[in-house]
Parts: C-alpha cells; structure tokens; sequence
C-alpha cells in the first residue's frame, strides 16, 4: 500500500513540475486574478502574505511541493484565498530570497477550474513554511489537493473532494459526493460524506463519522473507528483496533493487532484479528470471525457461524429463524464454548471436548447423545450428537479444553 500511494505522489509531482513550468515565475496567471501582498513580522517568522481572488470554474486543483491547505466551501461565486509563506530567518532581506525561490502561480483554465501551483525555484534550506486558506463556491463539482509537506482539510463541498499528502493529516468533512483521500505520515478524519470513500494512510489512525456509499480504508499504522457506513464497509490496519457502531451493507474488517468492537451490519460480516477480542452484537448475514489470542461474543446472529480463536472463550446468540441458519462450526483451542439456540430451530449438532479433564458437554435440549471415552476427570474425550426438531444445518462445536454449554435462547444470562 505505501508504494502505491508513493507512486501516485510521484505522478502527480511530474504532472505539477511539467504543467507549471511556464506559470511559476508569476503570481496571478489571469485577467481575473486579483492578488494583494504584504510581508511583516508574526513573532519569530518573516511572513509573505498573499490575499486575492479569481472567478471560479467547476473546481480547484492546489498542487504544492510545501505547505498544509485548508480549502472551505462558501455562499459565493468566486475563489478567495490566503496564502501565507513564512521565513525563520532573523532579517527580513534573508527570508524575502527565501519567499522568491518559492513562487505561486494562480490560475483559471477556461471554465474547467482554477489552479493553484507552488514549487521550489533553486535550492532551498528548509527555512520555509507554507500555508494556504481557500475559499470555493459550495456547489463546486470537485476539489483537489496535493502537498508533499503538510496537513489537508477540505470541507463543505457539494462535489468530490481528492486529497494526498506525504507528510500529514487529512480531514474531510461535508462533502457531497465521492472523498478519495491518502497520506504516507498522518492521520486520516472523515465527517459525513455522500458517497463512497477511499482512505489510505502508511502512518496513522483512521476515523469516520457517516458515509452514504461503500467504505474502504487501509492503514499500516492505527485503529479504525467507522460511525455510519450505508453501504459495504471494508477495513484493513496492521496495527491497531477496529470500532464499527454501524454498517448496512456487508462488512470486512482485518486487523492484526487489536480488538474488533461492531455495534450492527445489515449483511455478512468477516473479521479476523491476530492480537485481539471479537465482539459483534447484531448482524442480519453469515459471521466469519477469527483470532488468535482473544474470546469470541456474537449476539443476535440472523445467519451461519463460523468462529475459531486459539485463545479464549466463543460466546453465540443464534437469532437466525427456520431457513436462515447455514452449516455453522464453533472452534477454540483454550476456553469454553456457550451457543445460544431458538428453542424450534432445526439444528443438527455435533460438539466435541478433546481433553476432558473435569470439562463436559451441557445442553438445555433433550435428544443429544453424549459419550465420553476415558474418565470425567481424567484426560478423555467428551462426544455429543443429536438432531434438534427434527434436525437441520450442522453446528459443530469443538474445544481442546473447557466446557460446551448449548443453551435455548430464554436461558441467557442463567449459568
């Protein structure tokens, strides 16, 4: 994933020193530019002030080699911006060579969009500091932005918002249509968001409040957190948790250091964790849940099962009716396994202790046959099979070590 995003912002490095070459030794590229500029002294930094505006066309592209931008909708028809270039330099002659060797260009490209360009002009020490303020009609139909050393926020735009950085965060927020976002270094924030969102970042958490479309995002280094997905969620992270209050569409969700924590999905769910806890308390579809070093709690199941941790207890609720359940299977090497069960559903079972030790099979349902080979409290094996109302899809249960406990659903919180 980082070489991808390291590819793209290679590209769109190209694309800027190639399209802008004949534009950067000049401010304002256009008829309809106005610009005014100002340098003073703002504490310890020599500041070049650039204020202005141009008429706007169906978006903005801002492609800077430095610099963190913020870019805000608003009630007008105009581009409106504030570009600040900022000197440590202690004499303002010193920090004004440094403000040449970074010129902007700002421009109009007929009525397709306004462009806004800034690069290095010679060598430069990293004396430097950037930032841009932009203001852009709220109807705009898309929004772009590429900085290779700052922060993104773009927010109350009626189009698509695009956003890459190589060496901060990025927030999105109120944004009508499509949010693709992606940074090497920084965190990633998204408000609400009409259609689908694309998150990648190399370096930070990733969080989401509503989103009307499908929901993919991928992190090397930080926890997920997904307030409302009204479509299909997907989510991938090497190095933290995972928090999914709601999602109504599918959900796909793999993390390989920490606890996965989901609240409802509409349709089926698979998660897997190398280093954490699975818990689930709603999901209308088939459950693939996986760990290697946490228990298992899935409640309000409306589908099959499929469960199996190394390390700890499996908990399920069963809610699915006559015709919803699917061949289900319940495995963990190291606890105890409690499944909760409709008192009419057509089930057949098959639960297995390999290593009884004084652990055992208990069930609330009359007709399950039970063995047991060896002594109860001994090393042995504990066997039960039946078919419940007549019989059904297969549940399998099976535990190295601890108690089976297949209990009907009104049972729930008695031991």
């Amino acid at each position: 994933m980082k070489s991808k995003i390291q590819a793209v912002i290679l590209a769109a490095l190209v694309m800027l020193a190639l399209g802008s070459a004949s534009a950067q030794k000049t401010y304002c590229a256009s008829a309809s530019c106005q610009i005014n500029t100002k340098v003073y002294r703002d504490g310890k930094f020599w500041v070049e002030e650039l204020t202005g505006s141009i008429t706007a066309g169906k978006g903005l592209r801002l492609e800077s080699a430095l610099g963190a931008v913020v870019v805000r909708g608003g009630s007008g028809d105009e581009v409106t911006y504030t570009i600040k270039k900022k000197s440590s330099r202690p004499a303002e002659e010193a920090a004004k060579r440094d403000f040449r060797i970074f010129p902007i260009a700002i421009y109009r490209r007929t009525a397709e969009y306004v462009g806004i360009e800034g690069d290095w002009d010679g060598d430069h020490s990293g004396k430097l500091m950037v930032e841009f303020y932009v203001t852009v009609p709220r109807n705009s139909q898309w929004v772009k932005v590429n900085t290779m050393g700052g922060s993104v926020e773009i927010k109350s735009i009626a189009g698509k918002a695009y956003a890459e950085t190589a060496g901060g965060s990025v927030t999105v927020d109120d944004i009508g249509e499509t949010a693709l976002v992606s940074t090497l270094g920084g965190s990633i924030s998204v408000g609400a968001v009409g259609g689908m969102v694309k998150l990648e970042t190399a370096g930070g958490s990733i969080s989401i409040g509503t989103v009307g479309g499908a929901i993919v995002a991928n992190t090397s280094g930080g926890s997920v957190q997904v307030g409302v997905g009204k479509k299909n969620v997907s989510i991938e992270t090497a190095g933290g948790g995972i928090g999914v209050k709601q999602c109504d569409g599918s959900l796909s969700a793999s993390t390989a250091g920490g606890s996965i924590e989901v609240e409802r999905v509409g349709g089926s769910a698979s998660v897997d964790t190398a280093g954490g806890s699975i818990r689930i308390l709603e999901v209308k579809g088939p459950v693939v849940a996986s760990t290697a070093g946490g228990g298992i709690r899935l409640t309000k199941v409306y589908g099959g099962v499929r469960a199996d941790t190394q390390a700890g207890p499996i908990e399920v609720e069963i809610a699915a009716a006559r015709g919803q359940f699917t061949a289900s299977k319940l495995y963990t090497s190291n606890g105890d396994i409690t499944v909760y069960l409709p008192s009419d559903l057509p089930v057949s079972i098959v639960a297995t202790v390999e290593e009884s030790n004084g652990h055992d099979v208990y069930s609330d349902f009359s007709g399950l046959n039970i063995t047991r080979e060896g002594k109860q409290y001994g090393s042995g094996t504990v066997q039960a099979e039946g078919r419940l109302n007549g019989g059904g899809p297969v549940l399998k249960l099976y535990t190295t070590n601890g108690n089976i406990r297949i209990r009907k659903s009104g049972a729930r919180g008695r031991d």
